[in-house]
C-alpha cells in the first residue's frame, strides 16, 4: 500500500512501524500498538516472597495515550513492607501534571477505609494505591492492607 509517514495503508487497515516514527504535526496519528504486559505488586519498592496466581494485562496505545487493563492475584503477599504499588505498566507515564490519570479498581481481600483510589505515578510504570475516608483523609495503602489472597483488577489510561 501507500506509505504515509512510516505507516502503510493496506487492504486490512493502516500498519504502523514497530518503532514509532514521530511526526511533528499534533494532528497526525503516528503510533498504534496492541500488546500484553505482566502487572505485579510491590510494597515499599520490594517484592520479597511475593507469589502470584495470576498476572495478566493488555493494552492499546494510540498516539500518546495508553489504555490498559490488568489483573494481579496473589497467592503469597511476601515479607516486603511499605507503600503498595501496581507495577509493570507497558510504557512510562509522562512526567507532567497533565499526564496524570486516576485508575479504576476492583479489589478483593484488600482492606481500606471507606473508599479505595489509585493514580498513575509520573515518570514511572506504576500505579499508587490509596484509601480515603468519608471525611476526606487520604492515606497510602501498605502491605498490612493486603492478604495472601488479595487481588486487584484495574483499568487505566494515561499519557506517555
Amino acid at each position: 500500500g501507500m506509505a504515509v509517514g512510516g505507516a502503510t495503508a493496506g487492504a486490512g487497515g493502516i500498519a504502523f512501524p514497530a518503532t514509532a516514527v514521530a511526526v511533528a504535526d499534533v494532528n497526525t496519528l503516528d503510533d498504534y500498538e496492541e500488546g500484553t504486559f505482566s502487572p505485579g505488586i510491590s510494597f515499599g519498592g520490594g517484592t520479597t516472597g511475593i507469589t502470584y496466581a495470576l498476572q495478566s494485562g493488555s493494552y492499546t496505545k494510540i498516539g500518546n495515550r495508553v489504555f490498559c487493563t490488568g489483573k494481579v492475584e496473589l497467592t503469597t503477599k511476601g515479607s516486603s513492607t511499605g507503600d503498595a504499588l501496581i507495577t509493570g505498566l507497558p510504557f512510562t507515564i509522562a512526567n507532567s501534571n497533565d499526564a496524570l490519570s486516576a485508575a479504576s479498581l476492583r479489589m478483593a481481600d484488600v482492606s481500606f477505609a471507606d473508599f479505595p483510589q489509585a493514580y498513575g505515578v509520573a515518570a514511572t510504570t506504576t500505579i499508587a494505591l490509596e484509601e480515603i475516608t468519608n471525611a476526606g483523609t487520604r492515606t497510602t495503602l501498605v502491605d498490612t492492607n493486603f492478604a495472601n489472597s488479595s487481588f486487584i483488577t484495574f483499568s487505566f489510561n494515561y499519557r506517555v
